[in-house]
Formats: C-alpha cells, structure tokens, sequence
C-alpha cells in the first residue's frame, strides 16, 4: 500500500505513526511548493512526471515520532509499503476556518471510502484559499 501524490485539503496536520513497516513507507514531501497564491503548477508537474527529484525531501518516521505538517502548501506522498507488517498512523487534521470538509472524490481516492458528511458537503466546499484540492 501507499499514499499517492497529494495537498491536503486543510491547513495543516499532526500526525504520530503507531507502527513501522518493514521495509518502504517513507514519508517524502515538496515543502512549500506552493502558496495560498500561486499553484506553481510547473514544478508541481515535474514532481508528478518524476523529473523534480531535487525538489522532493524524504522523511523515515519511527514508530512514537510526531509529525507537525502543512499538507496544503507542500505536495506528499507516502512510498511503497513492502513486507508483511502494516504502517500505521493516526492522522489529525486541522482547520482554522469552520466546515472544512474533503471532497468525495478526493477521500475515496485517498481513503478508500466516504462518510455521509462527505456526500451531505459536496458542491459546499469550504476552504481558506482558492487552490485546487
């Protein structure tokens, strides 16, 4: 399993990973590729076609590490899992602006699944900024 190259939908996130995996599952990040102002849609693009290798940090958590993050600003991923054990975390996401919800399709591609606060909110988004999700 992984985690595709994504932003978050809201500000930023605390997340504490629970378990470590065997091998793989390294958190690897673009700190700040974007801005509440400009998408940087180029090298966002080079990140995705793989030619932005310069841009992109890599971070190996260890099970207990707390992570502060600003997911909307900074395009990441989490690589390939190999192995029998799982990586676990628990993610904690938070918003200074009320209501602030993922789209559907955004948290079935991320997550697998969606919660009837996710249907009731589409076509409703709330968000601190105009930058796509």
């Amino acid at each position: 399993m992984e985690h595709p190259w994504h932003f978050d939908t809201n500000e930023f996130t605390v997340s504490l990973l629970t378990q470590e995996p065997e091998d793989g599952g390294v958190f690897e990040y673009c700190p700040n590729i974007r801005s509440a102002e400009a998408e940087n849609f180029g090298d966002v693009r080079r990140v995705l076609t793989g030619h932005g290798g310069d841009l992109v940090r890599g971070l190996r958590l260890r099970p207990g590490d707390l992570q502060l993050f600003r997911g909307r600003y900074s395009l990441h991923r989490v690589a390939a899992v190999r192995g029998d054990t799982a990586r676990h975390t628990a993610i904690l996401a938070y918003s200074e602006r009320p209501g602030v919800i993922g789209s559907v399709a955004r948290t079935r591609q991320l997550f697998g699944r969606v919660l009837p606060e996710h249907l009731a909110a589409e076509g409703r988004a709330v968000r601190v900024d105009r930058l796509l999700d």
